[in-house]
């Protein structure tokens, strides 16, 4: 019998370290799974959604130009993010040097845009031709806002990672604009 109860106590001691350090393994698990899920170059679990890399250059100047069929939408997309921070954004000229060139690919690979961290924005005609003008000036924002520095964001927001019909910033893109805007 005495034997019985010493292993029922200690049982229940163990059992409680064991109950204690499963649920720290637990919830660190979470929050590994939420960072993962959200991707590793961005602050998971946070409001600013912001990538580890901008375009901006030293002057806090994003100067832009390209050859796409989509300027007039990126020029959009430059008064949208301009209203919140006036004058980051710029049309490129021979004064200063270009951090962003804004092409146009015809590709069925997914994406309506792609920017790359070497300054390089392709608007994909391939699904854009079937777009309607307020859903390519979301994709026009959306891609500017990586090129400032922006990760994808919650829905409702230009920053969400699927093309919607939302052109005005969100509270997450502004919050993610201004962690960003503290980087450059």
């Amino acid at each position: 019998m005495y034997k019985n109860n010493f292993i029922r106590k200690q049982w229940k001691i163990v059992s409680k370290k064991r109950r204690n350090k499963l649920k720290k393994g637990v919830i660190s698990c979470i929050l590994a799974m939420g960072i993962l899920a959200t991707g590793n170059n961005i602050h998971a679990l946070a409001k600013a959604y912001v990538l580890e890399w901008n375009l901006v250059d030293s002057g806090k100047h994003l100067d832009v130009d390209g050859n796409s069929a989509y300027m007039d939408y990126i020029w959009l997309a430059k008064k949208t993010w301009n209203e919140y921070k006036p004058g980051v954004i710029r049309k490129d000229s021979i004064k200063v040097v270009q951090d962003v060139y804004v092409t146009d690919i015809n590709k069925s690979n997914g994406s309506t845009g792609i920017t790359y961290p070497s300054g390089k924005i392709e608007l994909n005609k391939y699904y854009l031709k079937d777009c309607v003008g307020i859903e390519i000036e979301n994709t026009a924002t959306h891609e500017i806002g990586h090129a400032l520095g922006l990760a994808h964001s919650r829905t409702g927001n230009i920053m969400y990672k699927s093309q919607t019909r939302k052109t005005s910033l969100g509270k997450d893109d502004k919050d993610s604009y201004t962690a960003a805007y503290k980087k450059y």
